[in-house]
């Protein structure tokens, strides 16, 4: 509210002229502001800098799930199910991306894609609309590694998108990649190899300022100095935290880097540690890493993997986020920074030999594992306990389709290896979403 204001009248006193004064004036303004409170109060707003801060975001239950399989590897297919469920047959993803819609309650619900050739297995769970995304380990090089993503809009109304770029040497130059338009129902394809052409390995933040947008990103690498390219979905990440579990790991692949990114204007030190068969250790080899401000570092991780269960532990006073890149019989495939399991959990696992892993960040607990077949048939259905601080491997049984956690507590991380004659896909299994916070819309000041 602003001060009245008087206007001195040649011949007349003022207000400031009088001797004295009955306080009428200041009565009467204290008035007006308890008034003026008390009408706020009543239509439930606040104004900037009178009484709490206004509540900005608040939790919402899901009404309805959407997978988006954006594809973006020739030949992809895409699956959806419910755990324990007869699967439908995988149909394929054209140029636009395939949609799955589902209705409130299914929280066991997934979409995956796969693609497969003569020298990769790509597999990679399709992705919900959310407002941020972190993608580590890309790449825009040409001929060696590029990363292209698909990003789709399944909601209605407009969203807009910035995408920034980090890379070993900064942030990438890329002017070309803020306020992105993605109308309702439509899919925009970024190129990082023609929009911000870097050397390196590179991580990819991308905040939808407007909407809600899902995003996969198709990741093309050649493992070798002279090789054929391979394809793979690089995983979506967690924001930047000061502690992540990166799971979903191959029991002893040819070559492992752990790849980590700091966004924030000072340095950060990065602590590592391995979550093992027998217990919590720190690696010989590069126990920390420091990643320089807005930039990205890449370290070998190689000795840390012996052939059993394993899931890494990195930590660190700056957020960071940060992926494992693993090559195994020449296919790559990628870690995947996981949550706690909370309550139960479905995902759908690509055919082939698999091993699921079982992490305990802290004390010991117990997760109930089913494993079910196309066609819902169950195969397997044991309890497993996992020791404090240590890994465990479940074998999956022959023709396991979908999977179905229970955690007693949300002690575990979990994650999953499948390896055959066309390569090997890993993902870190991510908890299933039943809510999800939207922002509170209040009358502007």
């Amino acid at each position: 509210m602003s001060a009245r204001t008087s206007r001195r009248i040649p011949g007349r006193r003022t207000m400031t002229d009088r001797p004295t004064s009955d306080g009428r004036t200041t009565v009467t303004a204290l008035m007006l502001v308890a008034l003026t409170a008390a009408v706020l109060t009543l239509a439930g707003t606040t104004p900037h800098g009178v009484g709490a801060p206004a509540q900005t975001y608040k939790r919402v239950d899901l009404e309805q799930r959407t997978f988006s399989c954006g594809g973006g590897i020739d030949g992809a297919t895409a699956v959806q199910g419910d755990a324990g469920a007869k699967l439908a047959a995988p149909v394929p993803v054209g140029e636009q991306p395939r949609q799955f819609d589902i209705d409130h309650g299914a929280a066991l619900s997934f979409a995956a894609q796969e693609s497969r050739s003569k020298s990769w297995l790509a597999w990679g769970p399709c992705p919900e609309p959310r407002p941020r995304w972190w993608f580590v380990g890309a790449g825009a090089a040409t001929v060696a590694h590029d990363t292209v993503l698909t990003i789709s809009n399944p909601r209605p109304g407009q969203a807009d998108v910035d995408i920034d770029v980090f890379g070993p040497n900064g942030p990438v130059a890329a002017p070309g990649l803020h306020g992105i338009t993605v109308p309702s129902g439509a899919t925009k394809v970024v190129d990082l190899a023609r929009s911000a052409p870097a050397v390196g390995d590179l991580a990819v933040n991308v905040v939808a300022t407007r909407g809600l947008v899902a995003i996969t990103a198709a990741d093309r690498f050649a493992p070798g100095v002279v090789g054929k390219a391979v394809q793979e979905w690089l995983p979506g990440q967690p924001l930047p935290s000061r502690a992540l579990t990166i799971a979903g790991l191959p029991a002893k692949p040819e070559r492992a880097s752990l790849v980590v990114v700091n966004p924030r204007k000072v340095e950060a030190i990065v602590s590592v540690e391995v979550i093992g068969a027998t217990g919590t250790f720190t690696p010989k080899d590069n126990a920390t890493v420091t990643v320089p401000p807005g930039s990205v570092a890449t370290v070998p991780v190689q000795s840390v993997f012996d052939g059993g269960p394993v899931a890494l532990r990195i930590t660190s006073p700056q957020p960071v986020t940060a992926t494992v890149r693993a090559v195994a019989g020449g296919d790559v495939a990628f870690g995947t920074g996981s949550g706690p399991l909370q309550g139960a959990t479905g995902f759908a696992v690509p055919q082939g030999s698999g091993q699921l892993v079982l992490s305990s960040a802290g004390d010991k607990s117990s997760v109930q594992v089913t494993a079910f077949d196309r066609s819902g048939k169950q195969l397997l259905d044991r309890s497993v306990t996992v020791a404090k601080a240590s890994s465990v491997a479940i074998p999956l049984p022959a023709g396991t389709a979908d999977v179905r956690l229970t955690a007693a507590t949300p002690a575990v991380y979990a994650g999953f290896s499948v390896t055959d004659t066309a390569g090997v896909a890993t993902a870190g299994v991510v908890p299933s979403i039943r809510s999800v916070l939207l922002p509170v819309v209040r009358p502007a000041w």
